[in-house]
């Protein structure tokens, strides 16, 4: 069994000390055969982009010439190189790590990640060349290029990771700063303008830039306007992240063949379900999530309770700054509503953002699909507008985190945990479902005064959600769809624990003008009925001890719940 690389990033390490490697070489003859030579490619967190910037580092970089063959040659692009693998000057940058608090921390580490770049490139080359460590990062490589131009017949390629990294969250909580960086005399644009500078003297040949979202280049468009964006054509949809035969393998080479159908379905439900072009049918796993989940089970041998890695969580967890972009928005509020309530998000992709003007909806639920937290559904050809989806449980899981937050916040109180782990421990130890139902009528009670929460159906089945998203023992489901319609919340195996009991909800609504007890009775006799024909299904049929429960409410209160028998 190989070693599994969850953590790495560094293409020869994981060759040379023997850890699988799924093999994404032929993309390296796909961008070469572009007969483009600035490229930049998007891809949410944690989707590879800094292995494969590795990958393209050790390719192309002539200190490497020599175990070309070791390094790839049992891989596609080992077996039919390209003219131009081993013959490259590398300059490799980072923009990741640097401290944002206030704008001459994030100006000097910006300066800092160039510096350390130039320098590393030195080092490596054993060159020799005066740079000013304290300038501003243009006048830097601007120095740094005209020198080697002088100096040098050798090309440059320059790899850029993780580009765009600090002006996300620039844009999160200080936007006009971040503006301010990429304007005209902005020292962001001021270093993006000196590298089309030098691509026009010949020394910088080739460019290759990752991040997630498109808007800090976007945005200074006339300084940097030679790079194409190829993150959603079709033939690179697959460039990042798994696709499913390659899990398969993945899982075969690291554990065995043992369960991998009883495995496989979780898999998909918490890591699948990305696609980056309305035309591509491949769906793909976020890499870094399958190399965690396969890493605990080769060491410890056994399951893991937890499907959500923390590392995921801290680059994933700061959803909240995107909502409050330019401060509270109503507009953004109900498209959080609309995903938490399991509605597709319809929308014209954006793929060009213009800050000068204010962000649309479109704009933000682009935002929300470059960053990884939509993803393509389906694409309408009469309207050309596509429809997007959260992609897996795991992206669910952070949405209901931050919904719970806002949802405290408009109550002012904060739910104690222990007394959610108790609803929890009802539902599974006993099968019984009243300590939900009293603390989600406590939740409405507090938001009961709130104008802007739209009390229906909805409102209700999501706050219990989040509380059910809580835990692990439990894959919580919204909408789950059966051959006769969609049960409202069904509670099936989670990632840990051996629940006594699983549980399906369905729920009914009553407006307070409208409520009598006939309605009342006749909303049960539908919910109850509704539970009749779903519980058919051939697959709930399988779960022993289901327990079934129609309940209706009327505002902030229950005022009917009846197990179904």
């Amino acid at each position: 069994m190989k070693r599994i690389p969850y953590g790495r990033s560094n293409y020869k390490s994981l060759i040379e000390d023997g850890y699988v490697y799924v093999d994404k070489t032929e993309y390296i003859r796909k961008l070469e055969n572009l007969n483009e030579n600035y490229i930049v490619f998007l891809r949410p967190r944690r989707f590879g982009k800094s292995l494969f910037i590795s990958l393209l580092e050790y390719y192309y970089d002539i200190r490497h010439a020599e175990s070309f063959q070791k390094l790839f040659g049992n891989f596609d692009i080992g077996q039919t190189p390209t003219p131009l693998h081993n013959s490259y000057y590398i300059l490799r940058m980072s923009f990741s790590g640097i401290n944002t608090d206030t704008p001459e921390s994030t100006r000097k580490g910006f300066n800092d990640n160039v510096y350390g770049g130039i320098e590393s490139f030195l080092i490596r080359y054993s060159l020799k060349m005066d740079i000013e460590k304290n300038s501003e990062a243009s006048s830097m490589i601007n120095s740094f290029f005209i020198k080697m131009f002088n100096s040098s017949d050798r090309k440059i390629y320059l790899l850029i990771d993780e580009y765009d990294h600090f002006a996300n969250e620039l844009l999160g909580f200080n936007p006009d700063f971040f503006k301010e960086s990429i304007s005209k005399n902005g020292f962001v644009r001021k270093f993006y303008e000196m590298l089309k500078e030098a691509t026009t003297s010949g020394i910088l040949d080739r460019i290759f830039i990752t991040g997630v979202s498109p808007i800090t280049l976007d945005s200074m468009t006339s300084g940097f306007n030679i790079a194409r964006n190829y993150s959603r054509d079709n033939d690179f949809n697959e460039m990042m992240g798994f696709t499913e035969n390659e899990v398969i393998d993945l899982y075969k080479q690291t554990i065995s063949d043992e369960f991998l159908n009883e495995r496989l379905p979780k898999l998909k439900q918490y890591y699948n379900g990305y696609l980056f072009n309305e035309r591509s049918s491949t769906k793909l796993f976020n890499s870094d999530m399958v190399l965690y989940y396969l890493s605990y089970l080769q060491r410890r041998k056994e399951e893991i309770s937890d499907m959500l890695d923390r590392n995921v969580v801290s680059d994933y967890g700061k959803i909240g700054n995107l909502f409050n972009i330019g401060g509270y928005n109503s507009n953004r509020m109900e498209v959080l509503d609309n995903i938490i309530e399991g509605k597709e998000q319809q929308t014209i992709i954006t793929d060009q953002f213009n800050l000068e003007m204010p962000m649309t909806l479109n704009d933000f639920k682009s935002l929300l699909f470059y960053m990884g937290f939509l993803t393509i559904k389906r694409h309408d050809k009469i309207s050309d507008e596509t429809f997007l989806d959260v992609p897996n449980y795991v992206i669910k899981e952070l949405y209901f985190g931050f919904f719970r937050s806002k949802i405290e916040e408009a109550a002012a109180f904060k739910t104690d945990s222990e007394k959610v782990s108790e609803v929890i421990r009802e539902i599974a130890v006993e099968g019984t479902i009243s300590k939900l139902i009293n603390i989600t009528e406590e939740t409405l009670h507090r938001l009961s005064n709130r104008d802007f929460i739209k009390f229906n159906e909805k409102i209700v089945q999501a706050i219990m959600l989040t509380f059910l998203f809580e835990t692990k023992i439990y894959y919580a489901k919204s909408e789950y769809p059966v051959e006769d319609g969609y049960i409202d919340i069904v509670l099936l195996k989670g990632s840990a624990g051996k629940p006594e009991f699983y549980s399906i909800i369905e729920l009914k609504y009553i407006s307070k003008t409208d409520y009598n007890d006939t309605l009342r009775v006749k909303k049960l006799e539908e919910a109850k009925n509704q539970i009749l024909q779903y519980t058919k299904s051939e697959e709930l049929k399988s779960f022993k001890n289901m327990r079934k429960w129609a309940v209706v409410f009327c505002k902030d209160k229950c005022v009917a719940l009846e197990e179904v028998i």
